[in-house]
């Protein structure tokens, strides 16, 4: 029997160990403004949320009140703390609890970040207003309760009522949960109620209240949130980490967090959105303060609470202070007339004593010693510098003014170049009476007596702290970027360099990514620098988060960010997938949205932006071979080139055939800034005509004669202009040659009549300029401007659209027209077509290729027409090569068509003479 009992507690005993081998206990503290039960209740999915991601643990849900949450605190019982902001604050001067997220709350499909207060009375009561308050029975939570009583305590006092003096209100405080308050206001035992926002909304919800039964004071409407409010809103709670908390579970538990979905169990039963990065909670301290709850404030002065608290002990103090003053002064009486005695005794010899104190007791710290290094005489200015007293050295051993960094080594070569050369001067770390390290430049010099030989050692010691401190204070402004505080480019590529040194050293691999914002220039453009600059910030504090111990993060400049991972597999697919890995990771971490402060045109805070981000990353390997620096840099930017040519927002690892293509597109347009120059450029023109096939106007279209590759496409060469800026001088070019030809059409009856479209980029169009250059050249040339035509795509209007307007207006007050090319393909809205002074709309090919076969461009294209008609805008089908296709536009009523079938793009001379013969033809013009 007794074996089977032994069995059984053993087999008891390997469940249990192997349970608590399974996964670690994380307890998460939750302070329970509600009902216990209800707490447990809506926050035990997301536990079980951040169990599924992190399997190696497993989260518990503890609800408690504020004196339980504050016990468990203090003991160490619980790892995470999920509480108000007032409560996190007080905790956090307390035990240096750590920020991790702030709670998004989803209320009325509304992703809410903020709550407030409800101050609220019966209906039929009778008070009404805030003043009316006075004298009357007030129930709230408690004093540290932000949303039950600080909150409207601050709405008070602005109102000049203090809730804390109990002469202008009887406050009662029922604690948790919130409900109570709000059935003590309706039971009447209580005349005016403060509940934090939502619990009446939840009682109604429940069945359990009419909200007809309760007036609201100093009710407030936002537009952004849904629920009854009487104060300011302030930030939601935040979820913390204890000191004793491991950074790893820490991090760890923050991405699991931010990737709550909303969709998911944990989100829908915690009625929340999701999670973001920490608010701001100086907001909250600031009204803490306010209300003289702040931790370490007190509501009296400290010398009237003490008079008030202790008035006998202070007049016991007193007078046992008095009584000893007294006796002191008839000690210090006879002392004094036994000293002036003595004075007169040492006066001589303390006078000869002076002059070799006054040489001793210099600025700089000195030491003498014996032979064994024992000291046997220090100045002043040596306990200035390390806080020993002088008898306090007497004696002792010069060891202890060494601090236990120094290295051993480091003191064999002062003694020895004492032993060789009798003089040793450098730096060394020496230790101050608090135990703290002062850097000091310390000269030894041996003492030598020409019959005895050694007889000891003077040391001077000058404090350097200030100068290392500079020093530091340089080297962080030379290796580290002042915005994100972290390493710049200088400190990453010499970190880069010993990295690759020791991967070749180790056998190890290692990798390099490099992340490019997409698109941050839209944010700086539209919002300010310092909103981008933000995004800057918070970008770099998730690299951080993500990185591992050993790994680095850097900002290059500007939008570009690096991280370099050391120590990976040896295997290069292995290293790869690794790498890949913390990318895909970086990637997931950009794509979580960001809230960024806003601020209005007189500088303060506006509203939140809540911007979501995204990166195109290249990763690289090195430490397979010994290579330049440069060439690692260069597979990884090449990499990263290739996400943002394949669309952006993606991940790309170094190919040598996208290292090619980067190195032919650099060629071509370092050859594309040398055309306009040698003359290569030229433009051919594409005849409009009208449903008679009547000339009515042509389209210039520019082409490029390379010397050596022959005809490169527009669709190749005029993307490379955009990002060079070359398309700036060579629309110039092109409108100059535009005007210049309808000077010379001018004295042609034929071409005299026909207006010239010139196609305008969105960077061109962008220049602050641009009007004036486009006057200047119409000056010039003394060109009808009624004649020429700017076609502009969809895009402009992606641009500031009241900027927009203002220069098109500009231009067609000097006569110019406007034509939409490519409509139809990029982002029509009739809002901006009623807005700019358009003209033309060209209606793209795409839609007249399908016009014969697909019923949908037909009715695209018909309705298009229709559009126009009704707007007085003329229509133009571009991509007209069929009979078919001419004959059904036609008979869709199009009035005007362009392309291969009409003519194709012709040189000048060859277009005139094709008018020509179509004028002859019809002399009349018509």
């Amino acid at each position: 029997m007794l074996r089977v009992i032994r069995l059984l507690v053993a087999c008891c005993c390997l469940l249990a160990a192997g349970s608590a081998l399974a996964a670690s206990s994380v307890r998460i503290g939750v302070l329970a403004f509600q009902a216990k039960s209800e707490t447990l209740a809506q926050w035990t999915s997301t536990a079980q949320w951040l169990s599924q991601q992190l399997p190696q643990y497993r989260f518990e849900v503890i609800p408690l009140g504020y004196e339980e949450l504050d016990a468990a605190v203090d003991a160490g019982s619980i790892d995470f703390v999920f509480t108000n902001p007032e409560h996190y604050i007080v905790l956090r001067n307390r035990h240096q609890l750590r920020p991790m997220v702030t709670l998004n709350m989803l209320l009325d499909g509304r992703v809410v970040d903020q709550f407030g207060s409800v101050i609220f009375t019966r209906a039929d009561s009778g008070i009404s207003t805030l003043e009316a308050v006075r004298g009357k029975r007030v129930a709230a939570v408690s004093v540290n309760s932000l949303g039950g009583f600080l909150m409207a305590a601050d709405i008070f006092l602005h109102a000049g009522l203090k809730l804390l003096d109990s002469a202008e209100v009887e406050m009662l405080y029922l604690g948790l949960p919130q409900t109570q308050i709000v059935q003590a206001v309706i039971e009447g035992k209580a005349d005016v109620g403060i509940v934090r926002t939502g619990v009446v909304e939840s009682l109604r919800a429940q069945g359990k209240i009419d909200l007809n039964q309760l007036r609201v004071l100093n009710a407030q409407t936002t537009a952004d949130f849904p629920q009854l409010l009487s104060t300011d809103l302030y930030p939601e709670w935040p979820w913390t980490a204890l000191r004793h908390t491991s950074k790893a579970l820490v991090k760890a538990t923050t991405l699991a967090l931010l990737q709550i979905p909303v969709d998911s169990e944990a989100a829908r039963s915690g009625r929340y959105q999701g999670f973001s990065t920490p608010s701001n909670y100086t907001v909250i301290e600031d009204l803490m303060r306010r209300v003289n709850v702040y931790p370490g404030m007190r509501e009296r002065p400290v010398w009237q609470a003490l008079w008030q608290d202790h008035p006998t002990k202070i007049l016991l103090l007193t007078s046992a202070l008095l009584l000893i003053g007294v006796t002191m002064a008839v000690y210090f009486w006879r002392s004094n007339r036994r000293l002036r005695e003595l004075t007169r005794a040492t006066h001589e010899a303390q006078a000869s004593l002076e002059v070799a104190a006054a040489a001793f007791d210099s600025q700089v710290g000195l030491v003498v010693t014996d032979e064994m290094a024992r000291i046997k005489l220090a100045n002043k200015a040596m306990s200035a510098l390390l806080g020993f007293l002088p008898h306090d050295l007497t004696g002792q051993l010069t060891q202890l003014l060494r601090s236990d960094a120094l290295p051993e080594f480091t003191m064999r070569k002062v003694w020895q170049e004492l032993q060789q050369h009798g003089r040793w001067q450098g730096e060394l770390i020496c230790r101050h009476r608090n135990g703290r390290d002062v850097p000091c430049m310390v000269t030894i010099s041996a003492i030598r007596n020409p019959g005895t030989g050694l007889s000891g050692y003077v040391g001077s010691f000058t404090d350097i702290t200030d100068r290392k401190r500079a020093e530091s204070h340089i080297r962080e402004l030379a290796y580290f970027d002042p915005l994100t505080q972290l390493p710049n480019r200088r400190m990453f590529l010499e970190a880069l360099q010993t990295a690759m040194n020791n991967a070749l050293l180790e056998g190890t691999l290692a990798g390099v990514m490099f992340i490019d914002l997409d698109f941050f220039k839209n944010l700086n453009d539209s919002h300010g620098h310092s909103v981008g600059d933000q995004l800057l910030s918070r970008i770099a504090q998730r690299l951080t988060l993500i990185i591992g111990e050993h790994d680095m993060a850097a900002r290059l400049g500007g939008d570009e960010f690096v991280v370099m991972l050391t120590g990976l597999d040896t295997s290069e697919s292995v290293a790869m997938e690794q790498t890949l890995a913390m990318a895909q990771a970086v990637h997931q971490a950009l794509l979580s949205p960001f809230e960024l402060d806003t601020a209005s045109d007189f500088g303060d805070h506006a509203q939140t932006l809540r911007y979501t981000c995204s990166g195109s990353i290249g990763v690289a390997l090195f430490g397979l071979l010994e290579e330049p620096l440069t060439e690692v840099l260069k597979r990884a930017d090449v990499a990263m080139y290739k996400a943002k040519h394949d669309g952006r927002n993606l991940i790309r690892q170094y190919d040598p055939l996208a290292q090619k293509a980067v190195n032919e597109r650099m060629a071509l347009s370092n050859d594309l800034n040398l055309a306009l120059r040698d003359g290569q450029l030229s433009l051919l023109y594409q005849l409009q005509v009208d449903a008679a096939s009547h000339p009515v106007g042509a389209e210039c279209l520019m082409r490029w004669e390379h010397p050596v590759r022959g005809k490169v496409s527009p669709v190749e060469f005029i993307p490379l202009a955009e990002d060079s800026g070359a398309i700036i001088a060579m629309g110039d070019w092109v409108v100059r040659s535009a005007c210049e030809t309808l000077t010379r059409w001018a004295a042609m009856p034929a071409m005299a009549g026909l207006t010239l479209s010139v196609n305008v980029s969105p960077r061109q169009f962008s220049e602050a300029d641009f009007v004036e250059r486009v006057a200047r050249i119409i000056a010039d040339t003394g060109a009808r401007a009624q004649l020429l035509r700017l076609e502009v795509t969809e895009g402009i209007v992606m641009q500031d659209t009241r900027l927009v307007i203002d220069r098109m207006q500009q231009l067609c007050t000097m006569g110019l027209s406007f034509s939409i090319d490519d409509f139809g393909t990029g982002y029509s809205s009739l809002s901006y077509m009623q807005m700019l002074p358009l003209a033309e709309i060209k209606i793209d090919k795409t839609f007249v290729n399908d016009l014969t076969t697909n019923e949908r461009s037909a009715a695209i294209v018909k309705a298009v027409i229709a559009l126009g008609n009704s707007m007085n805008i003329t229509i133009v089908s571009e991509g007209v090569e069929t009979h078919a296709q001419k004959d059904q536009l036609l008979a869709l009523g199009c009035p005007l068509l362009q392309g291969y079938l009409i003519s194709r793009p012709i040189e000048r001379a060859a277009l005139e003479q094709l008018v020509a013969s179509k004028f002859q033809a019809t002399p009349l013009g018509g």
